[in-house]
């Protein structure tokens, strides 16, 4: 099926393929659907579940060469991001992407695939110059409106993004956007309790090298504990290198509230008082249930670590946490 870049433009981008000799884009039609999982590819699985069960006439997923990404960017609406959400893991980043994307005029792009794929490529291989251009056209695409009344655009990337800031800097050189962390301890400890998926890098040397920063020699006989505790280390380097003295440095203790105060104020958000109603009664249920469920704070006990996982936490991120914290109370006031 061919379709003109002025009716695909109306289509979003859900999956990129980066094969030989052409890379690919997977398009499927989602006006109409609000992206109100926590999780971008969790609103695409919605939609291909809705198909799948014939409730409506089918809407194919279109598959065409990455060159259309800038053939269709010239038409239709696209809207700049008014802001990027990166963190470090487990501290509370879904909380505040969710809140925004609550607000009428506002949606939430959340750790789409389609941008991961382009960062996860080894940047040894491919042009820079050009993989920044894609950059910018595939969070464009993201962001075309599919309703009437969209004003306001936020990105939440995946944790492991940050250390391609500065790519994502290049491309969007004006967006202001926020780092989330959270307690080393408690990071650390959340994470071996449930590994993510750059977690599973340690058993992929090359890739750990390239996306983590981990050398590959080092990779197989380091204890998980330690190969988590340096990862995270290097995200949170990653933000405080890359920090030109405009993003907020946001600890997981300043939410919600600091969702529909200093961030949205960040963002050039505007917010009505009805617009904070609907964010106070979301942050009221987990952030990553796609179903609501009433929010309960961990216990004491659950929030427990070892000796061992309280050293790695001191060693490698004691002093960065320091100096998140002292950037965090200079942006945002507070100890």
């Amino acid at each position: 099926m061919v379709m003109e870049p002025a009716e695909l433009a109306q289509w979003t981008p859900i999956r990129l393929t980066l094969e030989r000799p052409e890379p690919v884009v997977d398009w499927c039609d989602l006006r109409g659907i609000a992206f109100r999982e926590p999780f971008f590819m969790q609103t695409v699985a919605r939609w291909a579940s809705q198909q799948a069960d014939g409730g409506e006439a089918l809407r194919p997923v279109i598959r065409t060469t990455l060159s259309t990404l800038e053939a269709v960017d010239g038409v239709g609406e696209c809207l700049e991001p008014s802001g990027f959400i990166f963190h470090i893991s487990r501290c509370g980043s879904t909380v505040l992407s969710r809140l925004f994307g609550v607000v009428p005029d506002s949606f939430v792009v959340s750790e789409a695939d389609p941008i991961n794929t382009f960062l996860e490529a080894n940047p040894d291989e491919l042009n820079e110059a050009a993989l920044v251009a894609c950059l910018r056209l595939m969070i464009r695409a993201l962001g075309r409106r599919r309703f009437d009344d969209e004003r306001h655009y936020v990105v939440k990337f995946s944790s492991w993004n940050i250390r391609r800031l500065a790519l994502l800097r290049a491309a969007f050189p004006a967006v202001p956007w926020v780092f989330v962390y959270r307690s080393p301890v408690e990071v650390i400890s959340s994470v071996l309790k449930g590994s993510p998926g750059w977690m599973q890098l340690q058993r992929f040397p090359a890739e750990a090298e390239y996306l983590l920063g981990i050398p590959a020699a080092e990779c197989a006989d380091m204890p998980p504990e330690l190969f988590c505790a340096r990862v995270l280390a290097g995200f949170c380097q990653a933000a405080l290198d890359g920090d030109d003295g405009t993003p907020l440095f946001v600890n997981y203790t300043d939410l919600p509230d600091a969702a529909w105060g200093p961030v949205a104020r960040h963002f050039a958000i505007p917010l009505a008082v009805e617009h904070v109603a609907r964010m106070r009664e979301e942050a009221r249920y987990y952030a990553k249930d796609a179903e609501r469920r009433p929010f309960v704070a961990d216990a004491s006990q659950k929030r427990a670590a070892s000796p061992e996982i309280r050293a790695l936490a001191d060693h490698w991120l004691g002093g960065i946490y320091t100096e998140m914290q002292a950037r965090r109370a200079a942006r945002l006031g507070g100890s």
